[in-house]
C-alpha cells in the first residue's frame, strides 16, 4: 500500500464519520485522535501526489521558522503568501493587534523555536540533546501559554519529539492540536519530514520515519467537493529529496546552527515528483 493511502484513508474516514460542528471560522466535520506514520528512509519525501503541492512554500516556510522570523513580508518577497492573510492590516486590527506593523505575526512558531518565551533557543537544545546517549528529551515546543495572547494565530503543530536509536538514525513524532486535513496537513507532513532531514544532516544520522498525531482532525464544509475529487485519484510514488549543501558533522553546535540559518531553497533537490493537478480550496 502506498504511504499516501494512509492520508487518503484519513480524509475518507473524517468525511464520512466526522461530527458536524460549528466553529469560529466555519462548519467542520471533525474527528478525535488520529495518527499517521510515514517511512522516510532512503531519501523518501512524503509530498502528496493526488494534488500538486506548493513545494517551494513548504521549504521556505520551514526555513523561515528555523531562522526565528515572525514577519510574513520575508516570505511574500519570495512569492510565498501563506501567512499574508493572517498578517494583513485588516486581520491584525480586527483581532486587536493595532500596534503590530502589517506583516508581523507576533511571537509565533519561529520565535518560540529560537527564543521560547524570549529566553531559550530550542534548536540549540535539540542539537545538544542529540549528542547525548539516547536522550528521550529531544523536544521542540511551540505552545507557550505565556504568549498566546500576543500571537496573531496560535500554533496548530505544537510539539516535535525526536527519537534516536544509538548514534545511527532518528525519527520524529509531531503533535497537532488541530489539523485542516485538506489544506494544512499535507503541508505539515512534508515540513515535518524536511525538518527531520535537516536535523539528521547536521547530526550525521540516517532518518527512518515520521509520525503525525492529531487531536482535532477536521474537514471544512467548503472542501468537501475538492476532497471527493482527490479521493478519486490514484497516488504516485513519493519523490525523493536531497540536501545538497554539505556540512562537517564534527563542527560545533554554533556552526551547525549557522549552517541551518543560511540554508536556501536551492540547497534542496526534489527528484521524481509526479503529481495530479492542483486542487484549489479556500483558506479558513
Amino acid at each position: 500500500m502506498s504511504n499516501e493511502n494512509k492520508y487518503l484513508e484519513l480524509l475518507k474516514t473524517v468525511k464520512e464519520e466526522g461530527a458536524k460542528k460549528e466553529t469560529r471560522n466555519g462548519i467542520t466535520y471533525s474527528s478525535f485522535g488520529h495518527m499517521l506514520k510515514f517511512d522516510i528512509s532512503n531519501n523518501q519525501f512524503p509530498l502528496i501526489t493526488t494534488k500538486k503541492m506548493f513545494y517551494r512554500g513548504i521549504v521556505e516556510e520551514l526555513l523561515w521558522f528555523l531562522r526565528g522570523s515572525c514577519n510574513s513580508k520575508e516570505l511574500e518577497e519570495k512569492g510565498v503568501n501563506i501567512w499574508k492573510e493572517n498578517s494583513s492590516r485588516e486581520y491584525l486590527d480586527n483581532n486587536g493587534f493595532h500596534d503590530y506593523e502589517e506583516g508581523f505575526l507576533g511571537p509565533i512558531y519561529g520565535f518560540q523555536w529560537r527564543s521560547f518565551n524570549g529566553e531559550v533557543d530550542q534548536l540549540k537544545y535539540v542539537l545538544e540533546e542529540l549528542q547525548k546517549n539516547n536522550s528521550r528529551r529531544i523536544l521542540l515546543n511551540a505552545w507557550n501559554p505565556c504568549q498566546l495572547s500576543k500571537q496573531a494565530l496560535p500554533p496548530c503543530h505544537i510539539l516535535y519529539n525526536f527519537f534516536k536509536v544509538n548514534d545511527e538514525e532518528i525519527s520524529c513524532m509531531m503533535y497537532m492540536r488541530s489539523s485542516d486535513l485538506f489544506l494544512g496537513l499535507p503541508f505539515n507532513i512534508a515540513s515535518t519530514a524536511l525538518l527531520t532531514y535537516i536535523i539528521a544532516k547536521v547530526s550525521g544520522f540516517k532518518v527512518k520515519e515520521i509520525a503525525i498525531s492529531i487531536c482535532d482532525a477536521h474537514i471544512y464544509e467548503e472542501h468537501l467537493t475538492q476532497i471527493d475529487t482527490q479521493l478519486e485519484r490514484k497516488p504516485y510514488n513519493f519523490p525523493e529529496i536531497q540536501i545538497v549543501k554539505e556540512i562537517d558533522i564534527k563542527s560545533s553546535i554554533e556552526e551547525k546552527i549557522k549552517w541551518i540559518e543560511t540554508l536556501e531553497f536551492e540547497d534542496f533537490k526534489l527528484n521524481n515528483y509526479m503529481s495530479h493537478a492542483a486542487i484549489k480550496g479556500i483558506m479558513k
